[in-house]
């Protein structure tokens, strides 16, 4: 999925110190492909140390964008 979609991210760590990463924010000054490396990188390095991972999803956003490419689809489909 997207990076896009995320509006946040906690990492919450075992010792109950919160890594909270504003991806909305940070969408406006870099790339996705940035923000996926640096995310994934930090769950690798803290893999042991995670406690859980709470993500906030943009719902309106990846919905409106999923039902627009389905109706595109649709209408490839099904022409005439």
């Amino acid at each position: 999925m997207p990076v896009k979609y995320l509006l946040f991210i906690n990492i919450i760590l075992k010792n109950n110190i919160t890594i909270h990463y504003d991806i909305a924010k940070e969408l406006k000054s870099k790339k996705q492909e940035t923000i996926a490396r640096y995310l994934r990188k930090t769950i690798e390095d803290n893999y042991l140390k995670i406690k859980s991972v709470d993500m906030k999803f943009d719902i309106p956003s990846l919905k409106r964008d999923m039902e627009s490419k389905t109706s595109v689809i649709m209408a490839k489909t099904f022409k005439k």
